[in-house]
């Protein structure tokens, strides 16, 4: 036990300057220390072919992963916005890309996500504690043939 309780304080101040003092010396390089991934939610279903996308690139810190999850017959897109407003996110589809900007306190976020088909006229969006949630309806895989 610390015979003062300031002592525990003092040691994890020292621990945490330790910290940034590394992490300074390790990003000293210039290239960017934050990399990505893509995850493609389809479901249960293995006879499904897995969404692509094309080949990924080194993302930095102002472009965030989108992570695409395919839920029934709605497909979501979550992209972590730290510091962005709801009044700053623009979302626009082009092709089978959802675009996404948005502003930060000191950044502009820019990525995209790729879509299967989707009705992007179902397109709806959410935005809580720095994370986007957009949902779009599914097309039908099959869909019904209706006899006259």
């Amino acid at each position: 036990m610390y015979e003062d309780p300031q002592d525990m304080f003092c040691e994890m101040e020292e621990m945490v300057a330790r910290l940034f003092t590394r992490m300074n010396l390790d990003g000293a390089g210039g290239e960017p220390q934050m990399f990505g991934y893509h995850v493609v939610i389809t479901g249960g279903d293995d006879s499904r072919q897995v969404l692509e996308e094309p080949a990924l690139s080194v993302r930095a810190g102002s472009e965030p992963v989108a992570e695409v999850h395919r839920l029934g017959d709605e497909l979501k897109v979550i992209v972590e916005l730290p510091g962005a407003t709801a009044d700053s996110v623009t979302l626009n589809v082009q092709d089978q890309n959802l675009i996404i900007d948005a502003d930060g306190c000191m950044t502009h976020y820019h990525t995209t996500a790729y879509l299967p088909p989707v009705n992007t006229a179902s397109m709806q969006s959410s935005f809580r504690n720095g994370v986007l949630e957009v949902t779009f309806g599914i097309f039908p895989e099959n869909p019904e043939v209706t006899g006259t």
